[in-house]
């Protein structure tokens, strides 16, 4: 039998990528900011951060306040998360995030291009982290669900429609 398990997506959590960064100009020394991110309803949500680097090296401090929905209460966030970089073939840098979140005990350390904060979680860290998966994944796997409820295999299932 088939099992069902909900998973949070990248597109349901707030993030910030190095991309973003670098698009912006904040690879160049010491520079602050901010990002501001709007649902629909009105609702918004922001972060502050500075990024400073080095020849080999550097930071993004992030700063940010935390409303709990269901008792009000507001904690606030303000720490650092390591950045390097990999040379690139023909010249230049390419910076990375490296995730500081700790998961069953263990230190993920991974070097990723997009930070993410989950709805539940405290801290940006990697989709690995927060076990993120991607909306179209999730609807292809939709697909294979009825598959296998109609009785056929998803390829065949998925045949059916190039018929048409």
């Amino acid at each position: 039998m088939g099992r069902f398990s909900f998973r949070y997506t990248v597109e349901d959590c707030k993030s910030i990528s190095v991309s973003w960064l670098n698009k912006y100009d904040y690879f160049c020394g010491w520079r602050s900011g901010g990002m501001k991110w709007t649902y629909a309803g009105g609702e918004t949500s922001s972060i502050g951060f500075q990024v400073s680097v080095e020849r080999d090296e550097g930071c993004i401090r992030f700063q940010y306040t935390k409303t709990d929905r269901s008792s009000g209460e507001k904690e606030e966030f303000d720490y650092e998360n390591r950045l390097v970089f990999t040379p690139c073939n023909y010249g230049g840098k390419r910076w990375w995030f490296i995730c500081g979140l700790i998961v069953n005990g263990g230190y993920c350390g991974r070097r990723v291009g997009k930070l993410y904060l989950s709805s539940g979680g405290k801290y940006f860290g990697c989709r690995h982290c927060y076990d993120l998966t991607y909306e179209s994944c999730k609807d292809s796997h939709k697909l294979d669900r009825i598959a296998y409820k109609l009785g056929v295999t998803p390829k065949q299932f998925k045949g059916l429609f190039k018929r048409f």
